[in-house]
């Protein structure tokens, strides 16, 4: 098994993401040189994508079902001292991401996938934070009951 650090994107680890076939993936993006020669080692550079965003990154996942229906064991996620952690990990979070690699063979083809194991997250940026506004000093809405809302025309609408 291996083991490669980044920032996390589109982390579906504590819950499986269920859009089409359910699976454990994550996104684990901004490698690090020493993260792409452990890629290359394990025979997964071709896995490798570049995004003007996410710079260079792997999409490492993880089936919740065996063919025979049966389910693989879930990715464990740990925080940085290692205790489990059940939290949504939003975009831009530094994780550190364990796999092993399988060969594969389907329909004449055959390569090398990742599966996903285990997730520490280093450094949280909570999902669903509003990253669109930064604080603003000076403002203020404790006085909006001396706002003149009374003043203001309704519409048909409200």
């Amino acid at each position: 098994m291996s083991i490669i650090q980044g920032t996390a994107f589109w982390a579906s680890v504590t819950q499986p993401n269920t859009k089409f076939e359910p699976v454990w993936s994550i996104d684990v993006c901004n490698l690090s040189a020493q993260a792409k020669k452990t890629l290359k080692a394990d025979g997964l550079s071709s896995k490798i994508k570049n995004d003007p965003e996410k710079g260079d990154y792997i999409t490492i996942k993880q089936k919740v079902h065996r063919r025979d229906g049966t389910e693989f064991e879930a990715p464990k996620v740990v925080d940085a001292m290692k205790r489990p952690f059940t939290a949504l990990i939003g975009n831009g979070s530094t994780v550190a991401v364990k796999y092993s690699v399988r060969d594969w063979e389907y329909a004449g083809k055959s390569g090398v996938a990742a599966d996903l194991k285990a997730v520490q997250v280093i450094n949280l940026i909570p999902y669903g934070d509003d990253e669109d506004f930064d604080v603003v000093s000076g403002g203020n809405l404790d006085d909006l009951d001396d706002i003149p809302f009374d003043d203001v025309p309704m519409t048909a609408a409200g």
